[in-house]
């Protein structure tokens, strides 16, 4: 029997979470609690396999009471099950330790499929949350490749172009283009590096030394 522990301040959905998970004659609701200190108690008392933990939570938070489980009950897994896929709770989740990372729009037959999975010692992202982490990993893969690897000669020249302030009209008699083609050209350059303008392309030119 999977024993969980469903941690969530707000009380219609604790119920009704139950109600769902309770369906499965393999899972057991051992405990509820409703904030982050009540689930490092619940947890204390019923060393559970699974906590069902929400994030925005009073009287401490989901992230630092993952933390304390993870320290003081470390065979206790943690699925962060929240409503919001924000870039900066993920990387703090799974820095922390959690198991699983899925919102509160999953179906609720992939959430007891996600509490087993959890349960046999595998990690479970919902796909919002995986196409976050794609995008924070291209992002710090493009930071650690030298600017060669990643810009043409001509991208290159154009970029000391615009760090020695000329516009796109200048650019574009520069290399004999139409502003619009530059316009296009220079996107495609804040694409590949990650950036939105060109105070951020300076920056970028300063780093790597691209004079």
């Amino acid at each position: 029997m999977i024993k969980v522990i469903i941690a969530d301040d707000q009380v219609l959905l604790r119920k009704s979470l139950e109600h769902l998970i309770s369906v499965d004659e393999e899972i057991s609701i051992v405990s509820m609690a409703s904030s982050g200190r009540e689930a490092i108690d619940e947890c204390k008392k019923h060393s559970p396999n699974i906590v069902l933990m929400d994030i925005e939570m009073p009287n401490m938070n989901g992230i630092d009471a993952l933390k304390i489980i993870k320290e003081k009950i470390p065979k206790t897994k943690v699925i962060i099950l929240t409503t919001f896929d924000n870039k900066n709770n993920i990387i703090s989740a799974f820095l922390a330790e959690a198991d699983g990372y899925i919102t509160k729009d999953i179906d609720p037959y992939e959430l007891i499929t996600t509490i087993k999975c959890v349960n046999y010692g595998l990690t479970v992202i919902h796909k919002s949350v995986k196409e976050i982490m794609i995008h924070e990993f291209e992002k710090l893969s493009k930071k650690n490749k030298n600017y060669t690897d990643i810009l043409s000669i001509e991208e290159i020249d154009m970029i000391k172009n615009i760090v020695d302030g000329k516009s796109n009209k200048d650019i574009a008699e520069t290399f004999n283009y139409t502003e619009g083609t530059v316009k296009n050209k220079v996107s495609r350059i804040y694409e590949k590096l990650g950036i939105t303008d060109r105070l951020q392309l300076a920056v970028y030119a300063v780093e790597n030394g691209i004079e």
